[in-house]
């Protein structure tokens, strides 16, 4: 996940070494990715706190996590695109590359650790 963040960075790095992007896309850059580091420690967090409860604690946790995450990352969009001097393409841009590949590696996370959330799920006798 770290590697995703390195390569878009260098990416705008180097993109504004040769002066293709202006500094408001650099920052538009730097909140996207900032807005999209806490939507995945969000993530984490629900997910480990999830696993070892019930069936129906880990759907609440993961689903209901979801919804609550869009919200708060809709509501951060709009908040950051009307208050802040930023280029609102390269942050929409910069926003949506980097959420559709940490979604898919959340997504290959869970399937990764779908034997350790069965074993806690026998566990607990569901």
């Amino acid at each position: 996940m770290i590697l995703t963040f390195v390569i878009v960075y260098l990416a705008v790095a180097v993109l504004y070494f040769f002066k293709i992007i202006s500094s408001y896309s650099v920052e538009a850059a730097l909140y996207a990715g900032l807005l999209n580091l806490i939507n995945l420690f969000i993530a984490y967090f629900l997910f480990k706190n999830s696993v070892g409860k019930s069936g129906n604690t880990f759907v609440a946790f993961n689903l209901g996590g979801i919804g609550i995450r869009m919200i708060f990352l809709l509501i951060s969009i709009a908040l950051i695109i009307k208050f802040l001097k930023i280029d609102k393409y390269a942050f929409i841009l910069v926003f949506f590359l980097i959420y559709f590949i940490l979604l898919s590696l959340e997504v290959a996370y869970i399937i990764v650790n779908k034997k350790v959330i069965k074993n806690q799920t026998d566990k607990n006798g569901l």
